[in-house]
């Protein structure tokens, strides 16, 4: 009786760990707590309802290792694959199994198997292949922005861009005058047109909208006007120009849904413009939309090329920006200027023990103190990976000690619930001379320096060098 009861203890416990056994020989195995946890029996599990729960997708993969181990071809299974649970729903397990008895002509009488859920881990892994696939976008599009960056990335650039496609226009719609217009809050500015005597005047000029003018119907329409009088139907319409505009087209510029401006047309002739006219603009305004889009995606790729997507920090890249500024402006004025440089203290272990997104929220909140530590005018910026810079403007040597000091006892006292080891930072400071360096590379060398001075003297400490 207690070797009965030693057995059966024993199955609770290994099928407590995930543990099933199968029977080939009459006698009753025994399910996994996993499949109990779904809401099957025992009875269920024994007379091998879990192939037929088995994706449609998955299941000759599944059989086919599964009869190569049964048949001793394989001795071990492993597979991962979906299974349909009681409500309906997909699970992805992972199971392993062997046969561990067999009669004497090699038929399988016990076969010993595991399984869990990896439903949480697969989810992770899609949106891990995912973000990747939508980073390796982002990185195309960035490039081709960056090339069409040459042309739209300044108002001139833009202005240009603007000019020759309205000139391409001209050629298969007769204008005497044209012009683009970016959308703000309360008003369209021109940014840039075609035949006015006063273009310079012109660039920059504003209208209300909505207002009682034909912008604004455009704008709300969000389709293309054309006008046979303008100032029959807006009679208060104020022209640009002190030339008289009767015939007129608005386009809306849209790209993504979203309206940009308006390109318009005008002529002194009333009734001059046809709806050929219009189709016609309506194709070359697209272009226009895409050059104006393209700068304002390339300015948003600009900044966040600047900013450290983790932390919101400046990138080490927008460091040597504001450095090189700095420096340039020390020196002449011969204003000091001191420069630190910060590590995490075994950050290595920190994602080996608690796991990178651990490591990822210790940088987040150890950036956030620190930046709360510094002044308004200091720059922090994530310099690479878990190593951090810090310009401290107007700053002496001493004082940027103090203010070093200030930092790692912030980060110090942080505790994160994620993490059980202690967080903390090694610094190394120094500062420009402004008497024989013109740029901020020998300053970073000796913070560099004096931080690793930090790492030999035991961590959690601020040298200067």
């Amino acid at each position: 009786m207690s070797g009965a009861l030693s057995r059966q203890s024993a199955r609770k416990a290994l099928s407590e760990l995930g543990v099933f056994e199968r029977s080939f020989n009459g006698n009753s195995g025994f399910s996994s707590s996993l499949w109990r946890s779904w809401g099957y029996t025992d009875a269920d599990h024994q007379a091998g309802l879990w192939l037929a729960l088995v994706h449609p997708a998955d299941v000759e993969r599944v059989v086919h290792a599964y009869s190569q181990v049964l048949c001793g071809n394989q001795s071990q299974f492993r597979q991962e694959y979906r299974t349909r649970a009681p409500d309906g729903r997909w699970r992805w397990i992972i199971s392993r199994g062997q046969v561990v008895e067999r009669d004497q002509a090699g038929n399988p009488l016990r076969y010993l198997g595991s399984e869990m859920d990896i439903s949480d881990r697969k989810q992770s892994e899609q949106e891990l292949s995912h973000a990747k696939a939508t980073a390796e976008q982002v990185a195309r599009e960035a490039e081709t922005l960056r090339r069409a960056g040459a042309i739209v990335a300044s108002s001139l650039e833009i202005e240009r861009t603007v000019k020759l496609v309205l000139e391409q226009l001209s050629e298969v719609v007769t204008y005497d005058t044209a012009s683009v217009m970016l959308l703000h809050e309360e008003s369209v500015e021109i940014i840039g047109g075609n035949g006015w005597a006063n273009m310079g005047q012109v660039v920059g000029m504003r209208l209300p909208v909505p207002a009682d003018n034909p912008h604004s119907e455009v704008l709300a329409r969000r389709t293309p006007l054309r006008l046979d009088d303008v100032r029959s139907r807006y009679p208060d319409f104020r022209v640009i120009s002190e030339e008289s505009v009767r015939s007129w087209i608005g386009v809306p510029l849209i790209t993504h849904n979203k309206v940009l401006g308006l390109l318009t047309l005008h002529k002194r002739q009333r009734g001059f413009f046809a709806e050929d006219h219009v189709r016609l603009t309506a194709s070359f305004a697209d272009h226009v939309a895409v050059a104006l889009n393209n700068a304002r995606l390339y300015a948003e790729t600009r900044h966040l090329a600047m900013t450290d997507h983790l932390t919101g920090l400046a990138t080490r890249r927008a460091f040597m920006v504001h450095a090189n500024a700095l420096t340039e402006q020390s020196v002449r004025y011969k204003h000091p200027l001191a420069v630190f440089m910060l590590d995490v203290d075994r950050f290595k272990q920190i994602n080996d023990t608690h796991g990178h997104t651990a490591g990822d929220t210790v940088l987040v909140m150890l950036s956030a103190a620190a930046r709360r530590a510094l002044r308004r005018s200091d720059v922090l910026c994530r310099y690479g990976g878990e190593e951090f810079a810090a310009l401290l403007p107007e700053t002496e040597v001493d004082e940027a000690l103090r203010i070093a000091e200030r930092v790692r006892v912030a980060i110090s006292r942080l505790r994160i619930p994620e993490v059980r080891l202690p967080v903390t930072v090694s610094i190394g400071i120094s500062s420009v001379r402004l008497e024989t360096e013109q740029t901020i590379d020998d300053a970073l060398r000796r913070a560099d320096t004096a931080l690793y001075r930090s790492k030999d003297g035991g961590r959690n400490r601020c040298s200067v060098r």
